[in-house]
Parts: C-alpha cells; structure tokens; sequence
C-alpha cells in the first residue's frame, strides 16, 4: 500500500479527487450548455486539459507517492473547468461573472431593447447610433437572464458613453395663417405646434394706417411697424417658447383705432434660432407703386444666419421670390374689391458666412404701393450641452399576453401563459355598439381602474381592470347587460409592485392624453379602442402586445401595447395610428428596489466623445429571469440637445461596468481554489 494520507492510503485520496474533477466538469459542462451548447472543440480541450491530464497525473501520483501531485492536479483541473465556465458562454449572465457589459446592436435578449453583453468586443468599425441627433428621446439596452442566489456587488457602476451634440442649425418647423377682416390680427389663426426653444413668429399685413395696440405677454416687435402712407402696414412680432405645455392656442394683437379692415397674418414656428438674441439685422422700407418691390440687405455678424424677406402690397397679386430664396408664402385677399386688397410675399434663405447679404426684389403682377421688410434670424452660436440621464435599474418585464373576441353577452380571456403568483395583470375590454348603456361584469379578485363609455344610445366603451395573480385559473369571463361585439386581452407583468401596483392612470374618448409619473422605471400600458374593424400601429416606442378585431357588423378593435418610461414626468399622449375613439393609459411602478440609481451625462458636440459617469449602485441578490437595464434619456431641451449616443463599434464601444458579479455556481469554487496548497502544506507538517 502507498504512503497514507493521515492514515488514509494514497489511493483513495487520489480516487476521491478524480472523482471530484468528473463532478466539476459536469457541473461546469451543465452550467454553460443552460444557455446553449458550447463548440465540440471547446468540449474536448476541457475534457483532455481539465479531466485526463489531471487523473494522468494522478496515477503518477499513486505510483511515486507524491502527495503533492494530488494537489497540483486537482487545482489544474479546477482552474481549465472554471476557465471553460467563464468562457463557453460568453452571451448569459447566467453563467458569466464578467463585470462589462458593452453595448450590442442585437435585441436578442429582450426585444425591442438592444443587449448589453458580457465578453462582448466590437468588431464593426461603424457604429450604431440612438438619439437621431434629437432632444427629448430615451435609448434602453437590456442584459441577458440572471438566476438566484447571483449578486452584484456595492459600489459603482460606471457607463462609458460615446456621445455627440449637434447643432442642427435653424429650422423652420411649421407654419400657417388666414386671411380675413378684423380688428385683431390674432383672430381666427391658430398658432402650429411648438416646443420648448421653438421662436414663433406672427407677420401681419393689414389696410389704413392703423397701430397694434397691445400684444400679448412675451410677444416682442421685430424691427418696426413698417407702413406706406395710410394705404398698407405690416408688422412682425415674435415669441420664445418656454412652456409648450401652457403656450396658448391663439393670441390677440388688436388694432387701434378699432374699425375692421382687411389684413393677413401668418404664423411661422422656427428651431435652433438663439434665444437671447433672436435677430442679426432688421430693415424696413415702403415701396413705391411698381410691379417690383425690393427689400433692403443687411450686414449679419455671425455665420449661418436665415434670411427672411417680406414683401406686401395694396392689391391682389401673385408673387415670383428674389432669385436664389425659397418661396414660404404667396397669399392674397380678393374678396371685397380693389379697395381694401392686401397680399404678402415671405422667401427665406440659408446665409453662410457673416458678411453683406445685399438687397432681395420680389416682382408681381399687379402695381400698387407696398412694404418690404428684411429679417436676419441668428442661430445658436454657443456650445451645447445636452444633459442626458443616464440610469440603471431592474426593469419591470412583460410575461406573456392572451386575447379573445366575441357576439354574444359574455366575453371570455384566457389566463396569459407562464403567469405565477405576484405577477401583475392588466385587462382591457372593448365594446360596441349598443342602443342604450351598457353595464359590464368585474370578475372576483380584479379591481375596475376605468370605465370610459359614450352617450345615451349608439353606446360603446372600454374598460380596463388590474389583478395581482393569485392561484390563477385557466381563464377569466366579463359579463354584459346584453349581447354586443367585445374584444379583449390580457397583459401579464411582473417585478411589479403588488401593494400599489398603479402609479397613475388615466382614459377618455378622443385623442389620447398622457400622464405625469411618480416612478423612475413605470411601465406604461396604453389601451387604444376604435368603433372601427381595423389594425392599429403602437404608439412609438411601445410593443404591441394584442390587436384584435371583432371582425363582425359594428365591429370593435382593442389594442394593447407597452413600454418603460425610464424618468419620472410627463409622458404625453400614446396615439397608434389609427388614432383611437377611446383610450386608456395606466402606469405600473416598479417593486421596491429595482430601481439602482442614475447619473447625468453632459453631452458636448459636435464629434463624437467618450463620456463615462458613475452609479453608486447597493449589493443585489438576482431572483431567476432578472435583468440589468442601463436607460439613457435626453430631456425636451431643443436649445441644448442634438445628441446621440454611438455604440457597437471598435472606436465606440459604450459599456457599463459593475461592481463584480459572481455567479452561484462557482462563487464557491473560486474561493476553494486557493486554499487547497495552503492547506495540504498545513496537513503534510502534521505527518508523523
């Protein structure tokens, strides 16, 4: 017999070690085939150089009585069996303890989101990029799977961002206006959309030599009052968005003294322009009976200015713009003969360097006296910073979905598959039409969150309801007062909180409106119905989960559809297309602690740069199925932010890194490893 082992033979000990080196490799093996089969060229070098080459070596051990073999070849064993752990799939956190997670042009792992991926480096040279050069938008990238008992660490997490901020110069963005006879020049004109950094600019052109006498709060004069003896006047006002959400939807500038007369105004929305100083350079002349009418140049100071010209006349005429500018309006008002006619003409043009832009003649076809006006709108000249939010969280995550139809006075839904208790369930059910109101049925253990539902006769409705699951059964039925075409579905959710599980929700008829969230990370599900046997298109940047149509006579079309609002604060309207006859919208918080924490990122411009920031994240044990989420979110700030963000390319590979991650599996054999020669030194001094 062989030199015992504190009275144990060699042998056996040498037998005891290959029989752990067998059961670590088929751990290891198990553990990485969980998220796919590793290559037959992997499988063999780890069975060759972390089973065979160690019981070789075990054998020599028992032959030459070298306990230290036994050791040495249990530890080699060991170390090729985690290396192949760590290594054969580098995709899932299930089995990875890599700390990087860079950022990938792939949504395999959670759809529409791209992957943030372990031992993941960019071979591309040309990057992908989220933001589209924009203010006001949010990028997610999701991680792969967790299981129980994973953790990651206290500490900080770092997100390196190749980030740009572009100027995108000025734009104009919308426009409009009405001709008619008034008093006021406001009256009857609908100013178009804007947001916040927008200039609005309102022309107006009007008969007699009346004054504006007030303009509304924020509304500054450009320039003058331009007039050409009593017979025509046009003036131009303009105004800096500040609060999109409050702007008016029309404005007053009354005339005085106070008779009606014929005038036109027009509206213009313009981006990019500077705020403090929205002008370069103003002039204005009256112009002479003619068939040409020229506007004055002026001398701009900085680059990249926009030319605005105007000319009007006392008549009705049609205009041909100044060579080289871009027609923007040519209106005229006929309708009540040649004595109170006005028309006006606007033309733009993209300067380029500061300088002398000379004058600009508009021609028609009619002679009358006229006014002309030059206005050099100035861009944005200082750097911009784009202040994007940068946050890290364990998402709410969607489980599955189910849906029905049906004629009759019962409406039956399918318990969603894969739902298991704690899950959260969001129920829409659609219906119509009907000669008088209809009552529908809330089944046990639901909770009615909104009933929205028309007038007296030709009724139709959608209501929705909230669950937390509990001992499901196979399916849940919706009972109405009478027969009627229904659709319905059932969405499933889950790191959800059960206690109060809604943040905000609301629903109405018409254009859907949105809501103001409490949560970072709230999953937004947006109910859209329709009168109509259609298929909806989701709100941007949600997924769609259900789209079903009764498909019978006065047909019903319900759908539901998701997505994360990463901040917290207004969401604004999720319309499909097509837009809705009612809508519901219901924000779902997060389970306490998903959220893990969020840093600002200050994007400059225009090339595109690294920017890293940290995240003081808490240590955080994973439940099976959880993700690791990184949102980033540009703020509705139009003056600051044309960002995007770069990633999945060898020059910009975007990352986040954590505190270490250290899968179940090995967390104990990483820290075996080490102290086995310590210990077999400590245990061959006790030898006698």
């Amino acid at each position: 017999m062989r030199r015992p082992v504190r009275g144990v033979p060699l042998v056996v000990v040498a037998s005891v070690v290959a029989l752990a080196l067998v059961g670590v490799f088929v751990r290891a093996f198990g553990a990485a085939e969980s998220g796919g089969r590793p290559s037959a060229v992997l499988e063999i070098l780890t069975f060759v150089l972390g089973v065979w080459v160690p019981l070789f070596a075990l054998i020599y051990a028992c032959v030459r009585s070298r306990v230290a073999v036994v050791a040495l070849a249990f530890c080699v064993g060991l170390s090729v069996n985690l290396v192949f752990l760590t290594h054969a799939m580098p995709a899932a956190a299930v089995t990875d303890n890599s700390s990087v997670f860079t950022f990938e042009n792939s949504t395999s792992f959670s759809a529409p989101n791209p992957n943030i991926r372990q031992n993941y480096t960019p071979t591309s040279p040309t990057a992908t990029t989220c933001g589209s050069a924009s203010f006001n938008w949010q990028c997610s990238w999701t991680s792969d799977t967790f299981t129980t008992g994973q953790t990651l660490s206290a500490g900080t997490a770092q997100v390196d961002l190749y980030g740009s901020n572009s100027n995108a110069g000025i734009i104009r963005k919308s426009q409009g206006g009405i001709q008619h006879t008034s008093n006021d020049c406001g009256a009857g004109v609908s100013r178009p959309a804007v947001a916040n950094g927008d200039v609005l600019m309102l022309s107006c052109t009007y008969r007699t030599g009346a004054t504006i006498a007030s303009a509304p709060s924020g509304w500054s004069l450009i320039g003058a009052q331009a007039d050409a003896t009593s017979a025509i006047s046009l003036v131009v006002y303009a105004h800096v968005i500040t609060d999109a959400a409050s702007e008016p939807t029309t404005n007053s500038f009354p005339l005085t003294p106070t008779t009606s007369v014929k005038m036109l105004a027009y509206y213009m929305n313009f981006s990019g322009i500077d705020n403090g100083t929205i002008t370069d350079g103003v002039t204005t002349q009256p112009t002479p009976s003619a068939t040409s009418h020229t506007a004055l140049g002026v001398t701009t100071t900085v680059a990249n200015d926009v030319l605005l010209t105007l000319h009007t006349t006392a008549n009705c005429v049609t205009w041909t713009s100044p060579g080289g500018m871009t027609e923007v309006l040519d209106s005229t008002g006929c309708t009540n003969g040649a004595s109170t006619n006005v028309d006006m003409e606007i033309n733009q043009l993209a300067l380029g360097a500061a300088g002398a832009t000379g004058d600009k003649t508009a021609t028609n076809d009619g002679a009358a006296v006229g006014v002309t006006m030059t206005v050099a709108l100035r861009p944005v000249t200082a750097a911009l910073t784009c202040a994007l939010t940068v946050q890290l969280s364990k998402p709410i995550q969607f489980r599955a979905a189910d849906s029905n139809v049906s004629t009759t006075a019962t409406i039956t839904i399918n318990t969603p598959g894969g739902v298991v208790d704690g899950d959260v369930m969001i129920a829409s059910v659609g219906y119509g039409l009907a000669s008088s109101p209809v009552t529908i049925s809330t089944p046990s253990g639901w909770t009615l969150v909104r009933h929205t539902q028309s007038g007296a006769t030709n009724v139709f409705g959608v209501a929705t309801f909230s669950r937390v699951a509990s001992s499901e059964p196979a399916s849940y039925a919706w009972n109405f007062n009478k027969a009627l075409n229904s659709a319905g579905g059932i969405s499933a959710y889950w790191n959800v909180d059960t206690t109060t599980p809604i943040d905000v929700e609301t629903g109405a008829q018409g254009t859907p409106a949105g809501v103001t969230t409490t949560q970072p990370g709230d999953m937004l599900i947006a109910t859209s119905y329709s009168t109509s046997n259609t298929t909806f298109t989701p709100p941007a940047g949600m997924t769609e989960r259900v789209d079903r149509a009764s498909g019978a006579s006065n047909s019903v079309t319900l759908e539901q559809a998701d997505g994360i609002k990463a901040v917290a604060g207004a969401t604004g309207g999720k319309v499909p297309t097509p837009s809705p006859t009612s809508y519901s919208l219901i924000a779902l918080r997060p389970a306490t602690g998903s959220f893990l924490g969020s840093a600002t990122a200050n994007i400059t411009g225009p090339a595109v740069a690294l920017t890293s920031v940290g995240i003081t994240t808490p240590a955080l044990s994973f439940a099976t199925g959880e993700r690791l989420q990184v949102d980033v979110t540009a703020p509705n700030d139009q003056m600051n932010c044309g960002a995007t963000v770069s990633y999945d390319s060898t020059t910009t590979p975007s990352k986040l890194t954590v505190a270490t991650a250290v899968p179940e599996s090995v967390a104990g054999l990483l820290l075996l490893a080490p102290a086995l020669p310590v210990g077999l030194r400590w245990w061959r001094r006790r030898q006698p």
